[in-house]
């Protein structure tokens, strides 16, 4: 089965899931440069057979929801991303009938699960407890954040349920996305199927009920609900149809986080905490709505804080009840071309977010890639003469950047922000890794001069470091809260990887296998392992302070590195993609001498790797087992 708009063709692989009114299906989206999955959601043939033009209505109801979040590059990384609208005929009942579809992101959750209660329920499972205040505390800012911006375009959810929230990505790099807009009301139009209650039992406010109209205080009750679940992992209001629900929230039955069994014991023992947040939530699901937080930004303001303090060993658990639980195995793999390289764009850095998208510096300045194609995010609030020379993640959505004229700047989903400026306008800004509120590291290079580490704490520059004995710092990653590796090429043509100090502002050159230069490196802050990778198959691998040296007996000149969060290797090169398992030996997992472009650059996830070339290629690999 096949469904196409314009240039771009789908090929219906898998059915996913049957709802109401809809059908989810994993198809692969080709167009002329490449392929890769998409979800694609295509109306029930009865549901329009009973419905006409009112069922056409309310799918249309989910594009427009979806098509004011698409009007900015970079997208909202916290709600899944619209690719495409269409109809198709399908044969029923001796006839034909015409189908809505939408063309909607592929979310790989990979073996962690790919919606929000898949995660509490694999987490509970692993631990013992549901999430941990980290990680609750990464989930709820994402919820959040997407549906303010969901709000801001007029639109409200009406039905944020766990298995509305999808997830991608594991660790520092996890994303929650909202989905299913099927029920949402944007702006303008107001049609849905007559009669009909709409939302989840136990999740949905008591007016989407009783009087069937919605609005943002509606979505503030079933956000409520939503965090009691992503803290303890059970039902806030526990109810198994609409009658219930209404009855319980009107007599004041709500569960207790005090009686919850599996709260994350960080936070049971934060008695302050647990009363705020308890008294936020009988709040935010009071049958009034005028009694609910205004806004969900009035709602976040005052939930973080109290997750954010006295943070614990919970993820230190997750992870290490994580890796126990999963073969440390190389998985074999499935490849996707999802761009063909001999593009035009000449890629110079790129910072992968935890959903495959990235931010890249090009030979035409900055860049986004979706996962489909590239587009143009606006640069403005920084001068012309200010290139971007590199570009690195620090969350979701947001970006370091920097340049000519010792110029750092953060990038998000809002453009420029929090701009630093150095103290020397000569120095360009070619490297750095950290983030502006806490500690900076930053590379720097002045003409006739040797490059310069700086330091910057809290928006202060500590003083610069030169390297008189370096000729190039090619690669730069943050090891933990006070250390850095740095690689690169001498000034007597050797390769170096050396590891930085700024608040000591000492840098200890590492013993390295020869090379001509190391090129990258790459980090797995968890774990204390970081790799840096070179020209000649030189790896130096660096773990919990000790390091080891390989070359690879093919001597491939490695270009890029990255570390997946099962301590797995992986490094790229000219037409080749190589692997280890944990230091184990290094092993080539695929190649085409038809790609004559090195790989620049490596995102590693928990269940696919995405490898770039120097010329745009994009090459994604699915893990089958």
């Amino acid at each position: 089965m096949r469904a196409d708009s314009g240039a771009t063709e789908y090929l219906f692989q898998a059915k996913l899931g049957v709802g109401g009114t809809a059908a989810a299906y994993l198809v692969l989206r080709m167009d002329r440069v490449g392929s890769s999955p998409a979800v694609i959601k295509v109306i029930l043939p009865e549901v329009v057979e009973e419905h006409g033009a009112t069922a056409h209505a309310v799918f249309l109801k989910e594009a427009v929801a979806l098509g004011r979040l698409n009007e900015r590059a970079p997208p909202s990384p916290f709600v899944v991303r619209l690719l495409d609208v269409g109809r198709i005929a399908f044969p029923w009942r001796g006839g034909t009938v015409t189908l809505p579809w939408l063309a909607l992101e592929y979310v790989n959750g990979g073996s962690e699960g790919t919606t929000l209660g898949d995660r509490v329920e694999r987490t509970r499972k692993l631990t013992g407890f549901a999430f941990d205040r980290q990680r609750a505390t990464r989930a709820l800012e994402h919820i959040t954040s997407g549906l303010e911006e969901v709000h801001a375009v007029g639109v409200v959810h009406r039905d944020l349920t766990p298995g509305n929230v999808l997830c991608c990505n594991v660790g520092t790099e996890e994303i929650f996305k909202l989905s299913d807009f099927g029920i949402a009301r944007p702006t303008g139009v107001a049609t849905t199927f007559a009669g009909a209650v709409v939302g989840t039992p136990g999740y949905m406010a008591p007016e989407q009920i009783a009087e069937g109209v919605s609005s943002v205080a509606s979505d503030l009750f079933s956000l409520a609900c939503l965090t009691y679940f992503v803290l303890t992992g059970d039902e806030y209001i526990q109810a198994s149809n609409a009658l219930e629900t209404l009855a319980r929230v009107s007599d004041g039955d709500r569960a207790r986080l005090t009686d919850a069994r599996m709260l994350c014991p960080e936070l049971r023992h934060d008695r302050r905490a647990m009363t705020l947040i308890e008294e936020l939530l009988v709040r935010s699901t009071a049958f009034d709505p005028a009694q609910r937080p205004s806004s969900v930004q009035a709602f976040a303001a005052a939930l973080i804080p109290c997750l954010k303090a006295n943070v614990g060993a919970g993820s230190e658990r997750y992870f290490d009840a994580l890796r126990s639980h999963s073969s440390p195995a190389l998985p074999s793999m499935n490849w996707v071309v999802r761009h063909a390289p001999g593009g035009d764009l000449a890629i110079q850095s790129t910072g992968w977010d935890g959903d495959g998208c990235c931010l890249a510096v090009t030979s035409d300045g900055l860049r986004f890639w979706d996962g489909c194609a590239w587009s143009v995010p606006p640069l403005d609030g920084i001068p012309a003469q200010v290139r971007p020379r590199f570009v690195s993640r620090v969350a979701a959505g947001r970006w370091l950047s920097g340049g000519e004229r010792a110029t750092l700047f953060e990038y998000g989903r809002g453009g420029v922000s929090r701009i630093v400026r150095g103290r020397q306008p000569e120095v360009t800004f070619v490297e750095a890794a950290g983030t502006i509120d806490e500690l900076t590291v930053v590379v720097g290079q002045a003409p006739g001069s040797p490059p310069l580490l700086f330091g910057l704490v809290g928006r202060c520059w500590l003083k610069a470091l030169p390297i008189p004995w370096a000729a190039v710092v090619a690669g730069l990653t943050q090891l933990d809260d006070e250390h850095w590796l740095v690689c690169g090429r001498r000034t007597d043509g050797r390769g170096f990887v050396a590891v930085y100090r700024p608040l000591d502002w000492q840098i200890d050159e590492l013993d390295s296998a020869a090379s001509r230069a190391y090129l990258s490196c790459a980090a797995q802050r968890e774990r204390q392992i970081a790799i840096a990778v070179g020209a000649e198959g030189a790896v130096v691998r660096l773990e919990r302070g000790r390091s080891s040296t390989t070359l690879l007996e093919a001597r491939p000149n490695l270009a890029c590195a990255a570390i997946d969060v099962f301590d797995r290797e992986w490094a790229g090169a000219l037409g080749e993609l190589w692997a280890s398992n944990a230091g184990d030996e290094w092993t080539r997992v695929w190649s085409d001498p038809s790609w004559t472009r090195p790989f620049v650059s490596i995102h590693a996830d928990v269940g696919s790797i995405i490898a770039m070339t120097a010329d745009g290629g994009v090459l994604e690999c699915q893990a089958r087992g």
